[in-house]
């Protein structure tokens, strides 16, 4: 194909000199162009020359210079774990849930939860991160009382906290940390998001 174009070009810048040199030469191109019958029929020859390499040129490059895109694949969105499944794993797993083995689990999502409710207080109430640590132990950030008493200072389950999670089959910590967990999501604004 390319040797094809610079052929073709190359008869083009002839037949372009051609015409060049034949309108340079006074005398004689007079005389060619009265035994051809006129100044036309010298343009008409050379742009038929220019014509018929064009052509060829014209006609191969639709043929075998088409090339066809193929479009991607569209972006799918990427799968992302909901919020809080962690939260609901490790409390709903036997770990958190035995009372002698689940101590370690019960403290660190105990303080997870502290720390989520000081932020949510500091965020809700505009206030430093100590005043919002002292309202969370004296249970002052929520009105809910099983939320406060499980984050706060004086951490007791009673009797009432057993009776409420029993219908629900969970365990008392279980109970109380969904509970608290729903009080930091409520203080933090999740009602109004």
């Amino acid at each position: 194909m390319n040797r094809r174009r610079i052929l073709f070009g190359l008869l083009g810048l002839g037949c372009l000199a051609v015409g060049t040199v034949a309108r340079g030469i006074g005398p004689r191109t007079t005389a060619l162009v009265s035994e051809l019958g006129g100044d036309y029929v010298l343009v008409a020859a050379l742009s038929g020359i220019a014509l018929l390499a064009a052509l060829p040129v014209v006609v191969s490059g639709r043929e075998s210079e088409l090339q066809q895109v193929e479009t991607p694949d569209p972006e799918v969105p990427v799968r992302a774990p909901p919020a809080g499944r962690d939260f609901d794993e490790t409390v709903r797993g036997w770990e958190y849930r035995t009372p002698v083995f689940g101590d370690s689990t019960r403290k660190r999502v105990k303080t997870r939860l502290r720390t989520a409710a000081v932020e949510a207080v500091m965020r809700e109430r505009n206030c430093g991160r100590s005043r919002a640590r002292r309202l969370v132990r004296r249970g002052e950030w929520t009105d809910d009382a099983e939320a406060a008493s499980f984050l706060g200072s004086p951490n007791r389950s009673t009797l009432v906290t057993a009776l409420s999670a029993l219908p629900r089959r969970r365990t008392p910590a279980e109970f109380r940390a969904r509970r608290a967990a729903e009080a930091v999501y409520a203080v933090d604004g999740g009602a109004d998001r």
